[in-house]
């Protein structure tokens, strides 16, 4: 789809979609927000599977975007970034539904309450197997020395400074290293 003027508007996003974010610029960031939002919709409609709860998420979403688009550091795509954060709204909202679902009621005499079930239906099990399975897969395409920082300090709960000890590396390097696992980490997951 271009445009009568050869282009130039579709080509300007595409370009602010490939670097840096036009924060000070509000109607390009506008632009490229709205440009997105059908992509970030359908992020937030597989966590939510509420149509209007996803919008809500991605409007929230695009709220932080404005309010932090100058922390945005550009080490990756801004719609990676966007994407991010509307994947942690998401997250989220899902927290706070479940906190709203747990939430203990005071019974009177005679009151009848429907109280949910604790066991997650079944889609959201067959999700979280699969994202288990992306993520298993992603740690064993990482360097053996990156998977073993992610594994002893965010799976098994050490701290940098116990792993340091354990494997003789400093613990700036060992947060180095996991800073970089963990970035791969996420550029893996988004290409599978």
């Amino acid at each position: 789809m271009w445009s009568r003027d050869g282009g130039t508007r579709v080509q300007e996003r595409r370009r602010e979609n490939a670097g840096a974010l036009p924060c000070r610029n509000r109607e390009r960031l506008g632009a490229l927000l709205q440009d997105l939002e059908p992509r970030l919709t359908a992020v937030a409609l597989r966590f939510t599977r509420d149509p209007e709860s996803a919008r809500d998420v991605v409007q929230n979403a695009f709220e932080k975007v404005v309010r932090h688009c100058e922390s945005f550091r550009g080490g990756s795509k801004p719609s990676t970034w966007m994407h991010r954060i509307v994947a942690n709204e998401a997250l989220m909202w899902l927290r706070s539904e479940r906190r709203r679902a747990e939430r203990s009621v005071t019974l009177e005499e005679g009151d009848e309450v429907a109280i949910p079930d604790p066991m997650p239906d079944a889609p959201e099990l067959l999700e979280r197997a699969r994202v288990s399975e992306r993520v298993r897969r992603g740690l064993q395409a990482l360097r053996p020395e990156e998977r073993q920082v992610l594994e002893r300090c965010t799976l098994d709960g050490r701290s940098y400074a116990q792993l340091s000890r354990e494997t003789g590396v400093r613990p700036e390097a060992l947060k180095s290293r996991a800073f970089r696992a963990r970035r791969r980490l996420g550029e893996i997951l988004m290409e599978d």
